[in-house]
């Protein structure tokens, strides 16, 4: 038997109870075994224990939405998904490395070409790549002449299905597809919608036929109650949804998967793409719009997790602007752990600090429930019971 202590500070375990002061967590071979306080749990003979001091643990984090291949500083992102594999590559490897030492221990990828994301999850899962666990959706499904096409287009019923088809026949954990413009395109607006609603619902049952969730890129316009009736599972963005979007996405158990890092931080979309007018003219427009709009979704209390978009290792960050926008500490970590677990359809094995559960422990340097960015200052992170803080982060 393999079996680790790790004893900290406060214990925060995720299912919402009161945390725990002096905390400490039992893994067996790559499970928890037992979660309390240091004096309830002994250290079985040989095993090895890891004493955080006042650090305090957390699960594992879980980044709801993002692509591997992409760097939104680089600019022109959907040029990005249109690189050689080779090249996509390249990109993929240090951005999970340095996602993982951020405290990421679990990914949704919604969105890479090549079934790029395919072989890579499944090389992380055979421990041949160091890397979070990763859910990923491979080639989007998007209209020739809509936002988020790269090498794959797809029109149509018959062509539409016959790409679903052929990503799930490949390993896709779900399907993606994008409804209607986004910021960091310029052709069209962010609320214009490029799927009709018999579209919407054929990708839907397509996906769920299969047993696969549905994720969609919506901001707003018809596309959100189009996708809400089809039953789409997330609803990713919602910069421009209404109170009445929000209403009709909690009434109907739909999830929204926000994120705000790459527009607001130095190295997303302005750092990238700054120098085209059109796309920064939609940024201001996110820009403005996203503090009321998320303020909206917090008021209808529909369920919502968060995702970086491809911000690497910047997690902290986007609950750091949920704060800043109106989330309470308590709600923003629950948006990057067992909330984010829940949306992704993994909260049975992640998410939370709990018996049975994969034994991914994340330790920070302080008490997220009162200074969220506390969460920027990792220590330990472990992912199945095996460390990888110790990794280089180049």
């Amino acid at each position: 038997m393999n079996a680790i202590l790790v004893k900290g500070g406060l214990l925060i375990d995720g299912t919402g109870r009161a945390p725990l002061q002096g905390g400490a967590v039992l893994v067996e071979n790559g499970r928890i075994a037992a979660v309390g306080r240091r004096e309830e749990i002994a250290a079985p003979p040989g095993a090895t224990v890891i004493d955080r001091g006042e650090e305090t643990l957390l699960p594992g984090l879980v980044d709801a939405h993002t692509h591997l291949s992409i760097v939104p500083g680089l600019g022109n992102q959907g040029g990005q998904l249109k690189s050689r594999a080779a090249q996509a590559m390249l990109r993929a490897i240090p951005n999970m490395r340095k996602d993982l030492l951020s405290g990421v221990t679990t990914m949704r990828v919604v969105g890479e070409e090549h079934f790029l994301d395919i072989d890579i999850r499944d090389a992380v899962a055979a421990g041949r790549i160091p890397g979070p666990r990763l859910r990923v959706a491979t080639r989007p499904i998007a209209a020739r002449h809509g936002h988020g096409t790269a090498l794959t287009a797809s029109d149509g019923p018959e062509e539409i299905r016959r790409h679903i088809r052929e990503n799930l026949a490949a390993g896709a954990d779900l399907i993606k597809f994008f409804a209607t413009g986004g910021t960091s395109s310029a052709r069209a607006a962010a609320d214009t919608c490029f799927y009709s609603p018999e579209e919407i619902r054929l990708i839907v049952e397509e996906a769920h036929r299969d047993g696969r969730p549905a994720a969609v890129h919506a901001h707003g316009g018809p596309a959100i109650r189009w996708c809400v009736e089809a039953g789409v599972d997330t609803i990713e963005h919602c910069k421009l949804a209404t109170p009445e979007d929000f209403e009709m996405m909690r009434r109907a158990g739909t999830w929204m998967v926000a994120n705000h890092a790459i527009s607001f931080h130095p190295e997303g979309i302005e750092g990238g793409d700054g120098g085209n007018p059109r796309i920064m003219e939609k940024l201001a427009i996110s820009r403005r719009r996203a503090p009321v709009t998320f303020g909206h979704a917090l008021q209808s209390r529909v369920k919502w997790a968060l995702g970086t978009d491809s911000m690497h290792g910047l997690l902290w960050f986007e609950a750091q602007k949920a704060v800043e926008f109106g989330a309470t500490p308590e709600q923003a970590l629950a948006a990057v752990t067992c909330n984010a677990a829940d949306a992704i359809g993994m909260l049975a094995d992640i998410g939370t600090l709990e018996p049975g559960k994969c034994a991914d422990i994340v330790s920070v340097r302080g008490n997220p429930l009162r200074d969220i960015a506390a969460l920027r200052e990792v220590g330990v992170v472990m992912k199945d019971g095996r460390r990888f803080d110790q990794l280089s982060a180049e």
